[in-house]
């Protein structure tokens, strides 16, 4: 039919929409002219008529007639009604979905996994997850940075019997991610490791709860938080392979203060390396530059050169490569 509209969209049956577009040609009608046109008997014609009137569409006389309303006013009225209608489901949605995801979880045993986005609501769960943790810290951590740096909260977890393990990529140390001070990692409790690259962020607590980055763009702040045990167990597997393969960093001087000097060696014994020592094997086998690790010593490149070569003099090599040899073959790493 031409100019067909699915009335049935705003709720008008195919019946009255007939009965309607019959009036609209006449400009209105009466029930006895309804119940000719469509051969029904006059209850059912009035009927139809009845639900025209609810609709708005036609508005109705004393003296019986029906007159039909624009329908460019009365549509748009219908229109905007089931939008309000609409709009009202889709409001429920939010409460439903809690709904569900209650039962899920009963039904999962209390655990979730979600996306969650945002600088607010992912550094509010980071907080939550490590202020929550009552056995153990587990992080791989790397730029770029979200949050300022937490140490408050560490060391209150030391303080409460959680073990803080992290490992960091070397880029945690460089100019464009310098987040990270040796100083003031191990001087919180934590225990630090260091290794070139890492390819996601972690942090997970007790190893009941996790958040892993979706994203390593800085202007993207998506990540998962799961507490599903198959993928926290995945998440702990992760971990610990990284923790193998880091290169651990000792105790180190805190802002300000000056590096340990080497401890005299016994003679014609091989002594165990000092933590400097230590600190600067294990950034050397993360690929950190000269610049950045002088830095993060508080101390001139020149007094670090001096260091590095007083390094190579007591394993006896030249280079960053042969020193790492040198190194393991004295067991310091």
């Amino acid at each position: 039919m031409e100019g067909a509209a699915p009335l049935d969209l705003v709720g008008v049956d195919s019946e009255a929409e007939k009965a309607y577009r019959h009036l609209l040609a006449r400009g209105g009608g009466t029930v006895d002219d309804v119940a000719a046109a469509f051969g029904v008997t006059y209850p059912e014609g009035l009927a139809l008529l009845e639900r025209l009137h609810r609709f708005g569409l036609v508005s109705r006389r004393t003296s019986g007639e029906f007159l039909t309303v624009d329908p460019r006013h009365a549509l748009r009225a219908l229109v905007e009604s089931r939008e309000r209608q609409l709009a009202s489901v889709r409001d429920a949605a939010g409460a439903l979905g809690a709904l569900f995801d209650t039962a899920k979880r009963a039904r999962n045993g209390g655990h979730g996994t979600r996306v969650i986005s945002g600088p607010e609501t992912v550094g509010d769960r980071y907080y939550r997850l490590k202020q929550d943790a009552r056995a153990e810290i587990c992080c791989l951590d790397r730029p770029p940075f979200l949050l300022v740096p937490n140490a408050p909260i560490d060391e209150a977890a030391v303080g409460r019997g959680v073990r803080v393990r992290a490992v960091y990529a070397a880029a945690s140390f460089v100019a464009d991610g310098d987040r990270q001070e040796l100083g003031s990692l191990v001087s919180r409790g934590e225990e630090a490791r260091v290794i070139p690259t890492l390819p996601l962020k972690l942090a997970m607590a007790d190893r009941s709860a996790a958040m892993v980055s979706l994203s390593l763009d800085p202007g993207n702040t998506e990540c998962l938080y799961t507490e599903a045990p198959p993928l926290l167990e995945a998440l702990a597997e992760l971990f610990e392979r990284y923790w193998a393969a880091a290169s651990p960093l000792a105790g180190t001087p805190g802002p300000g203060e000056p590096p340990s000097s080497p401890a005299p060696a016994p003679e014609r014994e091989e002594r165990g390396p000092t933590d400097e020592e230590r600190n600067l094997l294990a950034l050397f086998a993360a690929g950190v530059k000269d610049e950045a690790i002088a830095r993060q010593f508080g101390i001139s490149s020149r007094t670090l050169r001096r260091r590095i070569q007083d390094l190579y003099a007591e394993l006896g090599t030249t280079n960053r490569f042969g020193t790492g040899v040198a190194a393991a073959r004295r067991h310091w790493v």
